[in-house]
């Protein structure tokens, strides 16, 4: 009996995490990368709300390190001077979203207002490098980050 009881609780706490998630996710501007960002992370099934913004901003994180690796390896590469020019200005913002995103993580549910504020410069920061190329070799990992940026202020200002 008591083995049963245990199963259904595990059970229970298994599902509200996950509607968590979905319930969390559905509130952001960008549902479905919200959700497959969390639902790939093993360890946001048992993450409060906060500990959710978490997760999606160290995904943001991870891809704004990839970028800017790649944008560092380019420039080595290339002696084209407008190229150059777009890659130093994406190396420039991704510098500061790399400072800019541990902030906002550690601000989560101390400082909302600061964790939001960085969220949003992460945002501005993607942007920057994305119109900073006629055709840009980091479409699609510049709107994964803005997209994240978004879902993490969205969810940082339901926390209040």
């Amino acid at each position: 009996m008591l083995l049963l009881f245990l199963s259904v609780l595990l059970t229970l706490i298994y599902c509200s995490h996950g509607d968590l998630i979905a319930d969390t996710c559905r509130k952001t501007q960008y549902p479905l990368i919200c959700i497959s960002t969390l639902r790939s992370n093993p360890h946001s099934r048992s993450a409060d709300v906060k500990g959710l913004v978490r997760f999606i901003l160290k995904a943001a994180l991870g891809k704004a390190n990839t970028i800017l690796n790649l944008a560092n390896d380019l420039l080595k590469k290339t002696k084209d001077p407008i190229l150059r020019q777009s890659l130093d200005t994406c190396i420039s913002v991704y510098q500061d979203a790399l400072d800019e995103i541990p902030i906002a993580i550690e601000n989560v549910g101390k400082n909302n207002v600061e964790a939001s504020d960085n969220a949003s410069a992460t945002f501005v920061d993607a942007d920057t490098c994305e119109e900073s190329f006629s055709n840009s070799p980091f479409a699609a990992d510049n709107k994964a980050v803005k997209q994240l940026a978004v879902v993490a202020e969205d969810i940082i200002g339901s926390l209040g």
